[in-house]
């Protein structure tokens, strides 16, 4: 059976799927999901139309995390998580501070270096951003910091296909991360780069960004849920997120 990745290159969670499977040699195809012309066969997969959803024959899982675990049930060697069941819920409950506090941070942060924007980001937001960066990190680096280098579990695993696409993204979107401070997260990082892997996924992601540009994406709206939203809600730029919605330039799940 063919494993297929309907994804985007540009998704940080789709990325995430994509970053799994190869760490286990799995052959995939992988589909572009967000091309305007593909949205009503995306919605069958998923009727929130969002990415990633990979197919195994009949089976659809959607879902980052979802895929992962689905991947580690049926295809388990090389496993993506710990042999240890201490370690497996320390990598996932990292794995959930990258998901659901690091990547509403950079992605709300992004907009204004890839969408069709001609406006600058509200007042303070990429001040509230490296503020909450620097608070998601330092819970990472004593994490990281006691266990071993370069890969905190042994191998790379979920903990790295959680964390790559987001850390990568940092210092290009103009925030900073202090080597004094956070000494172990670079070291990490590093070695995520230097793997082939990883280096691949960063190369693939650049690559795609050259072209992003064609009319085949949506790059006007912007698609909110979930954490993304909510951190924008909570950081006070709620009166920016409804102009956005009045202007009729936000989208949210169907």
């Amino acid at each position: 059976m063919e494993l297929c990745l309907y994804t985007s290159w540009f998704s940080p969670f789709a990325r995430k799927a994509a970053l799994g499977l190869e760490l286990k040699g799995l052959p995939y195809r992988a589909v572009d999901a967000l091309k305007r012309d593909f949205r009503p066969q995306l919605l069958e997969l998923n009727v929130r139309a969002e990415v990633p959803v990979l197919t195994d024959g009949d089976l659809a899982i959607v879902n980052s995390s979802d895929i992962l675990q689905y991947l580690e049930w049926r295809y388990p060697e090389p496993a993506l998580y710990p042999a240890a069941i201490e370690d497996r819920v320390a990598a996932r409950a990292l794995e959930r501070l990258a998901d659901h506090r690091f990547d509403p941070i950079v992605v709300d942060c992004s907009y204004w270096h890839w969408a069709d924007r001609s406006d600058q980001p509200p007042p303070g937001l990429r001040a509230a951003g490296q503020r909450d960066l620097e608070i998601v990190l330092g819970r990472l680096e004593a994490a990281l910091a006691p266990r071993p280098k370069p890969w905190p579990f042994g191998a790379p695993g979920i903990l790295e296909c959680a964390w790559f696409p987001n850390l990568v993204a940092v210092r290009p979107l103009g925030f900073t991360i202090d080597e004094a401070k956070f000494g172990a997260v670079l070291g990490w990082l590093a070695a995520m780069r230097s793997h082939p892997v990883f280096a691949a996924d960063a190369k693939r992601t650049a690559a795609f960004l050259k072209t992003s540009s064609s009319g085949d994406h949506e790059r006007k709206k912007l698609f909110w849920s979930g954490d993304r939203m909510e951190w924008l809600l909570a950081r006070g730029f709620h009166h920016w997120l409804v102009a956005e919605i009045e202007a009729g330039r936000a989208a949210f799940p169907d």
